[in-house]
């Protein structure tokens, strides 16, 4: 049997990458597996031994890729994780950039012309060997992945945006479809749904069975919960406190093991947060009618399009709201004028604590009231730094 990935004792040269015990491991080819478990059971750092990234102490990675025409690890393994899923990041970036779009360079590629380079890119080099036939028949097959996945992630209307302009929810697209164009012999994904809308979810899914059946790919999903295990998953590897469990058929993982909970916080944890004492001057509205924050017809526009037209919205105190909507509609442009964070914010017509906006107030003013954790503050992180510092 061919195993397209086989390691052996593995155990990586640095201490700080290891497991608890060596690693053994094999994936079959065929065999399309999710990595489960928890928050920091070791899942990435499994998924950073297969992939090369930790050098091993005496048996190295064993791959064989056939048939794929490609030789190296890097051209036969993509991997797209949680980081990339809110695009590249160089010392140039800030926080409020993305609704700062008069900063950008014209001179930046848009998302269209950089996924016009990655399928030219893939065109060329895996051309090498075959006759002119082959090369038409690659390039057909290519074109209509190229095609369907325009189609399904809706990318006509991303084509012409900057990459800093896109949401997390459409980034996530654009670099899975870029990713998909290089036509990986293995495509590992770290939880590849989370930022995606439950139709995109449905899509995805559909069209990595799609390829699996029709091409060599071959899957690995990296997952924190098993309710996102797809059917067209053949086996799974729970991953628990740095040791890996033995692999084992989907059907049998999922009808006898335990749901990973969704709640990760320890009881003890979350009981004294709960009773951390108030702020004595804890904020309430000024406004007569206990309005926490107004829109009165508020609009925002880039260029021709239009992102918000006309929005009336109105949060009284002690209301809770939930924003819904597909990938690209708009719900992190309308939290960036609640949090002072867009500069339209200022020509629009927004109260917030019973307060005009632009009255005097600073940004620091707005946000030391409001608790607010997004995308673009994981963005904005370059170095790993502990939890507790950013804290």
């Amino acid at each position: 049997m061919q195993h397209i990935i086989e390691i052996t004792n593995g155990v990586p040269r640095h201490p700080l990458y290891r497991m608890n015990h060596p690693v053994n491991l094999t994936i079959a080819s065929g065999e399309q597996v999710a990595i489960v478990g928890a928050n920091g059971s070791g899942k990435s750092r499994l998924v950073d031994i297969i992939t090369g990234r930790y050098p091993l102490l005496l048996n190295e990675v064993r791959y064989d890729f056939s048939p794929s025409p490609l030789k190296l690890v890097s051209e036969n393994i993509k991997y797209i994780t949680f980081r990339d899923s809110y695009g590249d990041s160089d010392g140039s970036y800030y926080y409020q950039q993305r609704w700062n779009q008069h900063d950008i360079d014209e001179k930046t590629p848009t998302a269209g012309q950089m996924l016009e380079e990655a399928f030219t890119a893939a065109e060329n080099s895996t051309g090498y060997g075959m006759d002119e036939e082959g090369k038409q028949q690659m390039h057909e097959r290519r074109t209509m992945l190229r095609d369907k996945l325009y189609e399904m992630f809706h990318l006509s209307t991303l084509l012409d945006k900057y990459i800093i302009t896109l949401s997390s929810g459409e980034l996530r697209k654009f670099q899975l479809t870029k990713t998909l164009l290089s036509g990986p012999r293995l495509l590992i994904m770290d939880n590849p749904f989370i930022g995606l809308d439950a139709q995109t979810r449905e899509q995805l899914a559909g069209l990595l069975q799609t390829l699996i059946r029709e091409t060599d790919l071959q899957v690995i999903l990296v997952l924190s919960k098993t309710d996102d295990i797809p059917e067209f998953i053949t086996h799974v590897i729970p991953v628990e406190h740095l040791d890996i469990l033995p692999k084992v058929p989907r059907t049998e993982y999922v009808g006898q093991r335990p749901r990973i909970p969704v709640r990760v916080l320890e009881e003890d944890k979350a009981a004294r947060i709960l009773a951390l004492p108030e702020k004595e001057n804890r904020l309430t509205t000024t406004d007569t009618e206990g309005c926490m924050l107004r829109f009165n017809h508020v609009s925002i526009r880039y260029g021709q399009r239009t992102i918000l037209k006309d929005l009336d919205w109105t949060v009284k105190q002690n209301e809770k709201w939930a924003l819904g909507g597909e990938n690209g509609a708009g719900k992190s442009t309308l939290l960036s004028l609640v949090c002072a964070d867009n500069p339209q914010s200022y020509a629009c017509d927004i109260e917030l604590f019973g307060r005009k906006r632009g009255s005097g107030e600073s940004i620091w003013d707005i946000k030391r009231h409001i608790g607010y954790v997004s995308p673009e503050m994981h963005r904005a992180y370059l170095k790993d730094l502990p939890a507790i510092d950013i804290v």
